[in-house]
């Protein structure tokens, strides 16, 4: 590691978007089926993004998303339709970012239990809080300790120790600190 490890609760040394931070895109349909994939370091760059969602967003579809440069590049990519929330609004017309915003507030309090998350092994926590919300929108609470079950003995989860230690980190860890060489 090209640092300490952080203790929860420490700040960033640069402020604002930095490498220091991991980008996680987060993408929620009208349905509520979710994508949260990570997709580099820092500010968001639109070909990782186009990657994460080319197969998952239809042409001709509308994206409704913050104002960062990188959407006008996916949504001409796509052949799709852009409506971008300016910085300090909520919404606009009748497109809103609300549903997103709570998605990201409860992912967020969810963390705050675990008091930090490795970097490492973050994709996993993220599939983790897809599948709880997939649990809670659609199974009634009576149901949802069968089909738990019934999920994990259909498709055979098993995870060993070793395959964990083994997992590449999904990002370049060095990156935030090239400065300082």
């Amino acid at each position: 590691m090209p640092r300490k490890a952080k203790k929860p609760g420490t700040r960033a040394i640069q402020r604002g978007v930095s490498n220091e931070y991991v980008c996680v895109l987060v993408r929620l349909d009208e349905s509520d089926l979710v994508l949260s994939e990570i997709v580099g370091q820092g500010n968001p760059l639109g070909k990782r993004m186009h990657k994460a969602l080319a197969r998952r967003v239809r042409p001709e579809s509308l994206i409704v998303s913050y104002s960062r440069s990188a959407y006008h590049e996916i949504s001409s990519k796509m052949k799709c339709g852009l409506v971008q929330i300016p910085t300090g609004h909520h919404g606009e017309e009748i497109y809103n970012l609300g549903s997103i915003n709570q998605y990201h507030s409860e992912l967020k309090n969810w963390y705050s239990r675990f008091k930090g998350v490795s970097t490492k092994h973050l994709e996993g926590y993220l599939v983790w809080f897809r599948f709880m919300k997939l649990l809670q929108y659609q199974m009634e609470y009576d149901r949802r300790s069968n089909e738990l079950l019934n999920y994990t003995i259909s498709n055979k989860v098993s995870i060993k120790n070793q395959d964990i230690c083994r997992k590449p980190f999904p990002i370049d860890i060095f990156k935030p600190y090239q400065h300082l060489s």
